[in-house]
Parts: C-alpha cells; sequence; structure tokens
C-alpha cells in the first residue's frame, strides 16, 4: 500500500473547495498542483492547500506526474480536459455531471481504454453509510421487492444564480436542473433500483432566464417492473432531496437537502396482519394524538434496515473521497467509475429526448445515431426549443 497519493486540482471555482478540503482530511494525498485559467483562484488555492498553482491542465501536466487528478471546472469543459489528462496517462476524477452528453461520455471512455489512467465520477451520494446499507438490502432483497418509487429534487436558485455567463446556458452547463442538480438524486435512485427501461417526461421554463428548463418531471419503468415518478425544480423555497422506495415489505425513504445522514434515513415495515385489517377504517379522521381513528397498534419487532445500523457516514465529498483515495491507495478498484454513472447520462438524456419529442423513449433507444445522443438539446434550432420548454 502507498503511503501518500498524489492528486491535483483542474479548475479552482466554488466546488474545488470540496475536493481540496476532502483530499487533505484524508491524510493520505499529497497536493502536487492546482490549475485554473484565472491566475489568482489558483494562487489562492495553492496558498491555502498547498502544491504549485498553473494557468493551465497542459503547464500542470508538463510539470507534475499525479497519481489522480480532479477536474471541478464548468461541465463544458470536462471531457476534454479529462481526454487530456488520460492521454497523458493519469486517472481522472470528474465532478458531476460528468459530461455533457452520451458522445462525450464515449469519447472518454475511449480515452479511457487507450490509457493507464482510470476515469471515477463525483457521486457523493452512493457513499453515505444510508446509502451503502440501502443498496446492500435492497440487493439481496431484506428489504422486499422494489414497487413503486418517488425522487425529488426541489431546490430553489435565484435569477441571480444565472449571472456567470457560461450558467444558464447550454454551450457552459448543458442542460438545466435535471442534469446539473437533480442528476445526484437521479444517480442515487438509479443505483438502488438497477436499470430503467422507459421515460416518460415533461421539462418546461417557468421563470428563469436560462435556455433550458427550470423544472422537469418524468415517469419511469424499470426492467424490474418497478415505476416511479421524477421531478427536478430550481423555483422551490423550501428545499428538499428525497427518494420513497415502496417494496412488498416496507417504505425506505431518505429526506435531506444537499447531504444525509443515517438520521435523515427511515423504514417503515409493512403494516401487521391486525393493523392492516384496520387501514382504511373512519379514514381521514384522526384522534386528539393524531394517529387515525380506528387503526390498530401494529406488532413490534426488529426489521432489516434497524438491525444493519452501524457507523454513521454522511454522505459527502469527503465520503467518496476517502473511500476513492483507500482503494487507490491499496491498489483495489473504486466502484463509481465512468462507466457505472452511463445509466444516469442515458436517463438525463432520454428525459430531455422526451420532453422535446413529446414521446416516451426507450433506453434501447440511446444508440449513436439518435438525434440527442451528441446534446441534451438535441441539436434542434433555438426557437424550436424555446417554443417546446414553453407551457
Amino acid at each position: 500500500m502507498r503511503d501518500n497519493v498524489k492528486v491535483a486540482v483542474v479548475g479552482c471555482g466554488g466546488i474545488s473547495r470540496r475536493h481540496l478540503e476532502g483530499y487533505a482530511k484524508t491524510g493520505r494525498t499529497e497536493l502536487v498542483g492546482v490549475a485554473d485559467i484565472i491566475g489568482e483562484k489558483a494562487e489562492a488555492a495553492a496558498e491555502k492547500f498547498g502544491g504549485t498553482a498553473y494557468a493551465s491542465t497542459t503547464e500542470l501536466l508538463a510539470a507534475q506526474q499525479p497519481d489522480l487528478v480532479s477536474v471541478s471546472t464548468p461541465p463544458g469543459s470536462h471531457a476534454e480536459i479529462a481526454i487530456e489528462v488520460l492521454r497523458a496517462g493519469h486517472s481522472v476524477l470528474l465532478e458531476k455531471p460528468p459530461v455533457l452528453s452520451l458522445a462525450e461520455l464515449d469519447a472518454v471512455a475511449e480515452a479511457e481504454r487507450a490509457s493507464a489512467g482510470s476515469v471515477y465520477v463525483i457521486f457523493q451520494h452512493r457513499h453515505g453509510s444510508g446509502a451503502l446499507r440501502a443498496a446492500e438490502l435492497l440487493g439481496r432483497g431484506a428489504l422486499g421487492i422494489p414497487q413503486v418509487a418517488v425522487c425529488e429534487t426541489l431546490w430553489f436558485r435565484p435569477r441571480s444564480y444565472f449571472d456567470p455567463e457560461w450558467r444558464g446556458t447550454w454551450v457552459g452547463e448543458g442542460g438545466g436542473p435535471t442534469l446539473g442538480h437533480g442528476i445526484h438524486q437521479i444517480d442515487l435512485l438509479l443505483h438502488l433500483l438497477g436499470p430503467w427501461k422507459t421515460i416518460n417526461a415533461t421539462a418546461v421554463r417557468l421563470d428563469r432566464p436560462v435556455e433550458f428548463e427550470d423544472v422537469s418531471m418524468a415517469s419511469v419503468i424499470f426492467e424490474s417492473g418497478a415505476v416511479a415518478t421524477v421531478i427536478n425544480s430550481l423555483l422551490s423555497p423550501r428545499e428538499l432531496s428525497r427518494i420513497r422506495i415502496d417494496t412488498t415489505e416496507g417504505s425506505l425513504e431518505v429526506d435531506h437537502v444537499y447531504g444525509y445522514s443515517d438520521a435523515d434515513w427511515t423504514f417503515h415495515p409493512v403494516p401487521g396482519a391486525k393493523r392492516a385489517a384496520s387501514l382504511g377504517q373512519d379514514p381521514g379522521v384522526r384522534t386528539a394524538t393524531g394517529a387515525l381513528a380506528g387503526a390498530a397498534a401494529d406488532e413490534t419487532g426488529s426489521d432489516p434496515w434497524t438491525a444493519s445500523a452501524g457507523a454513521d457516514v454522511a454522505s459527502s465529498h469527503s465520503a467518496q473521497l476517502d473511500r476513492l483515495i483507500d482503494d487507490l491507495a491499496a491498489g483495489r478498484p473504486h466502484d463509481t467509475t465512468l462507466a457505472s454513472t452511463r445509466p444516469t447520462m442515458e436517463f438525463v438524456t432520454a428525459l430531455y429526448a422526451s420532453s422535446v419529442a413529446g414521446t416516451a423513449v426507450d433506453r434501447a433507444d440511446l444508440t449513436p445515431d439518435h438525434p440527442f445522443y451528441r446534446a441534451l438539446n438535441g441539436g434542434l434550432p433555438e426557437a424550436q426549443l424555446a417554443e417546446s420548454f414553453a407551457i
């Protein structure tokens, strides 16, 4: 096992702090360089976290030999930078969204196959202890068979959020809250429920000064037969991130905003026979304590979710980076690879394609000749897109 993993960070804007702090917290990394096209940002990051400041990825790679390079630039530049790093023989960690299209994802994957390096992606909600428990228990059927799910990213971003020239544009961001915000919860939903099959979606622009949607909604059918609804919004003052999965054995739910702990997860087992028999009696009538009138008390007992509790690890960049650095230092594979995130990018692509075309989209449809393979706007004229997002 290596004592230290040499790391570098390209892009020293706001999200880079999560990478820089996360690496420092591991105690097992050496920051060899930071790069940003705005020199003052690179210098400030180097002064605070160490390493040498560079004006570009090219300069950094010419001077250093990092084991891993974080890419935390605006998403429109992720693919180009990742390919440059891979061609230099180094591994890459891409901030979300990893790329702006399936075409870009496949180009990065091709560069990865020809490189000594590997590509990983930040999807930190996979790495909190709650999600690790949920994935393991659902994977072996201990929580029952998933049937119905709800996935919500209800956030608020004021108009001023879009003041930077790259925000709110197809070129800079590649898409709206579906790609840039809801992708966290979408990825976790797919991580827990497995392959999706069909999406039927709507995306609209109600208020924000953007080229795409500020709200999107989708109904989804999974290969397992489970169904789900997904909603993403930047217009929701009381922010909430939520996934609920109803199985044959109970309801699993996580409610948070930008990161969860174990306390944000709950599991409610299917009611026992006595309580189930009382459901629906005097519906909607509540007693002085707030309980539903006529609802019998349930039998008590342990359940797999409660029994699985262990150390509480919050979902965060630090949680994922700690696991990633451990894996790299030990020479183990890390599971949040570029390939593992393809279903998430396919889902996002299909949501845009369905909303613009007004028809359902199957995952199998997303071949390289699909019009939305190369861009989430389908390469359509601006006027046509504006009309599709209007109500």
